[in-house]
């Protein structure tokens, strides 16, 4: 339990110092929310998980290029 919740606040510190990639992020996490409901649509399993991975490395490299840099 105490691991926790110095894992929470460490957690908390780190957010508190870098705020950049918090507001980097709310613009990817729409589009993130976006492709996932297109993902949804698709009717065969394998093509939705598949649609699914894509939207998560689109918005691993949206955050990466708005936190790092093109």
């Amino acid at each position: 339990m105490q691991r926790w919740i110095l894992l929470g606040i460490l957690v908390l510190a780190a957010m508190s110092v870098t705020t950049q990639p918090i507001y980097a992020a709310a613009g990817c996490a729409t589009e993130l929310a976006n492709c996932y409901q297109r993902a949804a649509n698709i009717d065969s399993f394998w093509y939705r998980w598949a649609a699914g991975l894509d939207c998560e490395l689109d918005f691993v490299e949206c955050a990466r290029i708005k936190i790092i840099g093109g």
